[in-house]
């Protein structure tokens, strides 16, 4: 039985190992990004990638990349040695590619792009709408591996208004019990999505002032029942007293 046990333990790594295989573990060095996380449609914008542990997986290689920007004002890719020393090329145009070979002893590698933030083709609530602003990836012994995508969240400035009074309208709403005000809020996120921001807007506060309202009526209808409790004590308190002395008095009279 203990034989048994262990051929299915044996065959359950093979199978995990082989798994390992197939799937590959992808690129093995490490980034750190600079990149804002929301960014206005038709703006200017840089996002700036250090990669570093470059050597991890391959002694030469090939750092590709490609940019959602639009209007690319070009790429800086610089090479930096243990000591501080680098060199910078520049490409022009959506992608670049550059060999990274163990010659030249790199400790790491800085990516910069600058363009033009694309304008938004669909609107989306939640998550909030983005593009791929930069993707690196690996290439080598023949294979492709995603090495960063960094995604931004791009907007417009009547989307951000309509989003903000929706946010706003939101915080109301989940402060409440009103289905109605729920309902107000989803007409709202639509007509957002639809890019109707005027209409996003007033539904939107129209969906705070029912939640507001709501919130209000159930504050009111709760110092009531607190009246209302207060007046029942006191009744019953009242109610005692008058029976405990009626008491005293008949006691007293049979005295």
């Amino acid at each position: 039985m203990s034989w048994i046990r262990s051929s299915k333990g044996i065959t359950l790594l093979a199978v995990l190992a082989l798994t390992l295989v197939a799937v590959g573990t992808g690129a093995a060095v490490t980034v750190d990004t600079n990149a804002p996380s929301e960014a206005q449609a038709g703006e200017v914008t840089s996002v700036t990638i250090t990669i570093s542990d470059v050597y991890e997986d391959a002694d030469q290689w090939t750092l590709t990349g490609s940019t959602g920007l639009v209007d690319v004002q070009g790429w800086e890719v610089t090479k930096v040695t243990p000591s501080g020393e680098g060199g910078t090329s520049t490409f022009d145009g959506e992608t670049f590619e550059v060999p990274i070979e163990a010659g030249e002893n790199l400790d790491h590698v800085n990516v910069t792009v600058t363009g033009t933030v694309p304008q938004v083709q669909a609107f989306s609530y939640d998550p909030p709408q983005s593009f791929e602003a930069v993707t690196l990836t690996r290439e080598g012994g023949g294979q492709v591996e995603e090495i960063e995508t960094v995604s931004i969240h791009h907007y417009t400035p009547d989307s951000k208004d309509a989003r903000g009074v929706i946010e706003e309208a939101e915080a109301a709403v989940n402060d409440s019990d009103s289905q109605d005000a729920r309902n107000r809020l989803n007409t709202a996120i639509s007509a957002f999505e639809d890019g109707s921001f005027d209409t996003a807007r007033t539904a939107a506060a129209d969906a705070q002032d029912t939640a507001e309202s709501a919130e209000s009526s159930a504050q009111t209808m709760q110092y009531v029942l607190y009246g209302v409790g207060a007046i029942v004590v006191l009744a019953l308190i009242g109610g005692g007293i008058y029976y405990y002395r009626s008491q005293q008095d008949d006691y007293d009279k049979l005295r």
